[in-house]
């Protein structure tokens, strides 16, 4: 009797154990399924919030005085508040909130600066650049031989690895607030390039390629006024290009994707009269007979390798800015006001 008693108090214990197992890995199972579920709602309303950024941007590219709006999507809605900070900067409060604003679990805030301005100096630079610059070797030249202060020949944000400065004549400078590169008004440009007959793309590059066609071969559109020249995706120039000219704006699909960025890369030798703008990379690989650029580059990054010669000219330069082309506004900060592992 006593046998068969504690055997049945030691079965009990085992059902009471295998009961309170079975407990805690079921509390636990529901406890991960929630937090994934906590997870994953932080991150549709993190994309809510994004996509608020993304409608502010192109609100305020369209009227910079927008205030923000509030909206719903299907995963959640949003809130974008617009604060002024001065006359060409603002502060975007953006907002996810799931399932809704008035009634939500989880809200995830982006606090994003936005800009639309040219800083000052912009068009002072032989080369303007704002990120990396990394130039090899010792068969290059960047000049501006202009009267003190206005000697500038090279302005940068990001790492700088140049193996012979000395072949640098004229300031150079580290200024990391020019970062991101300010973003031209790329519709107005284009305007100006197409009234001229000087939009290029895939299929006309081709044709210049092919010798089918061609680059203006001055910088001079007509006296004052350069020739704007629209690359509508990367532009890659090989061999003796010969003599080019104009405001070059390799733009790729900007207007359509704000986003994008293109490159231009030189390969070969020749002589470009005027101003490359891109906020892609900058490369040149100048060959035996050399690559000379008179006027100036602004770029988001600059590789320079080979036998090249870049120069300013402040006539070119003033002729440039003479267009007035405005910037348009971009992110140039943001921050996640929230950490979406402590929602």
């Amino acid at each position: 009797m006593r046998k068969k008693a504690s055997s049945l108090v030691l079965v009990t214990v085992i059902i009471l154990i295998l009961l309170i197992l079975s407990s805690a890995s079921l509390f636990q199972s529901i406890s991960e399924k929630n937090l994934a579920q906590r997870y994953k709602n932080s991150l549709q309303a993190f994309w809510i919030a994004e996509a608020g950024v993304n409608k502010a941007l192109q609100e305020l590219r369209n009227d910079f005085n927008w205030t923000g709006e509030e909206g719903n999507l299907e995963e959640g809605s949003y809130e974008v508040i617009v604060n002024v900070i001065d006359s060409k900067t603002r502060e975007v409060l953006s907002s996810g909130y799931i399932p809704s604003k008035t009634s939500y679990r989880i809200k995830r805030t982006l606090k994003v600066i936005m800009s639309k301005y040219i800083p000052p100096g912009f068009y002072d630079y032989t080369a303007y650049c704002a990120g990396d610059v990394d130039i090899n070797g010792n068969s290059f030249s960047i000049v501006n031989d202009q009267p003190s202060p206005d000697d500038k020949a090279l302005i940068y944000s990001g790492e700088y690895e140049v193996e012979h400065p000395e072949n640098i004549t004229g300031q150079v400078e580290q200024d990391e607030s020019i970062s991101p590169l300010a973003h031209l008004d790329f519709q107005q440009l284009y305007n100006i390039a197409s009234s001229e007959g000087n939009v290029y793309d895939e299929a006309r590059l081709q044709k210049v390629k092919n010798g089918e066609d061609s680059f203006p071969d001055s910088f001079w559109y007509s006296e004052g006024v350069p020739n704007v020249v629209y690359i509508t995706t990367d532009l890659e120039l090989n061999g003796n290009i010969g003599t080019i000219g104009g405001f070059f704006v390799v733009a790729g699909d900007i207007i359509t994707d704000p986003d994008e960025t293109d490159d231009i890369v030189i390969n070969g030798n020749g002589q470009i009269e005027g101003v490359i703008y891109t906020r892609g990379q900058f490369r040149i690989n100048g060959g035996r007979g050399g690559l000379n650029v008179n006027g100036g580059v602004w770029a988001q990054e600059i590789r320079i390798n080979g036998n090249t010669h870049l120069a300013y000219n402040a006539d070119y330069m003033s002729a440039v800015e003479d267009l007035g082309i405005e910037a348009s506004v971009q992110i140039t900060a943001w921050r996640d006001l929230n950490n979406p592992y402590q929602l």
